[in-house]
């Protein structure tokens, strides 16, 4: 398949001076990086959050009605034939994103279990030497919702390229694109943690190898592992999770204290304070 052409950097990014430390990756898989689920529970946060009771209900969430997650009136109850399926994942996204913004366990991941994972996994397995690290302040809960193929004509007009050739599916969670064009600093890290039991296939997240290489290949991962890569400089997307497992993960960035530069005030999307927050680390 032709491999699509990138889009132009943006001028907004914010390119450092000085060469970057070793602990900011050049490309896609640098490491995995495991913690213990008994000490992070995230998986039992999100499912909290959500008014889910295991793995498997978060798995099938696609199975759910968007209104199950609303508040009276702001969706209404679906009536069988009255939406479209893609309509139907859109809604449900949305209104799984809203719960969770809305939560206390939001909150509870922000000020203690980020900080937490980014002080004691993060740093002391590929940031070490660093007196401290800064790390994205809110970063987002991701809900891929599986829209597996179902009729003939499904079958015979999904582009299963990767990415599409026309630039995405409809159910597409992210089209291809890199960090950098949306003017974030070449200094930092991305980390993606999924909470549901196996992330693989179309339901993960797929990255090429490489700035430019065009060897797009899905994260595969386990509950309890996250992995260290570079979506700053390698095109990533999420195509239309074909699959039957929905994907729940977070995904956060984080930059070694000595590459950080503040950015020109106008450049206020990625102040510290703001966009970032910092964390000490005990040497």
């Amino acid at each position: 398949a032709k491999t699509p052409q990138p889009r132009p950097a943006t001028n907004h990014a914010i390119q450092h001076q000085r060469p970057l430390p070793e602990a900011v990756p050049s490309r896609k898989y640098e490491r995995i990086l495991t913690f213990d689920t008994d000490d992070l529970p995230l998986r039992e946060l999100v499912t909290d959050a959500l008014g889910c009771n295991t793995d498997e209900d978060l798995g099938k969430l696609h199975l759910c009605d968007p209104a199950d997650f609303c508040e009276p009136g702001k969706i209404r109850a679906s009536q069988a034939g009255t939406r479209t399926p893609l309509r139907r994942v859109e809604l449900l996204r949305r209104a799984l994103s809203t719960k969770w913004k809305m939560s206390p366990q939001k909150r509870m991941w922000e000020r203690d279990y980020l900080p937490r994972i980014v002080r004691d996994v993060v740093g002391p397995e590929v940031m070490r030497g660093e007196h401290e690290l800064i790390y994205q302040r809110s970063p987002m809960l991701r809900f891929h919702v599986a829209w597996p193929l179902e009729s003939e004509e499904e079958f015979a007009t999904y582009d299963d390229n990767i990415p599409p050739m026309g630039g995405k599916n409809p159910g597409t969670l992210a089209g291809l694109h890199t960090d950098s064009e949306y003017g974030h600093p070449s200094g930092e890290v991305n980390f993606f943690l999924p909470v549901t039991s196996s992330t693989y296939g179309t339901n993960s997240l797929y990255v090429e190898g490489d700035a430019l290489r065009g060897d797009f290949e899905p994260f595969d991962l386990k509950y309890g592992e996250m992995t260290m890569w570079n979506g700053n400089s390698c095109r990533h997307c999420s195509p239309r999770n074909i699959s039957n497992q929905t994907r729940v993960s977070f995904d956060f960035r984080v930059i070694p204290g000595s590459a950080w530069e503040e950015p020109p005030k106008k450049k206020g999307s990625f102040q510290l304070g703001s966009y970032y927050m910092s964390e000490k680390l005990l040497l």
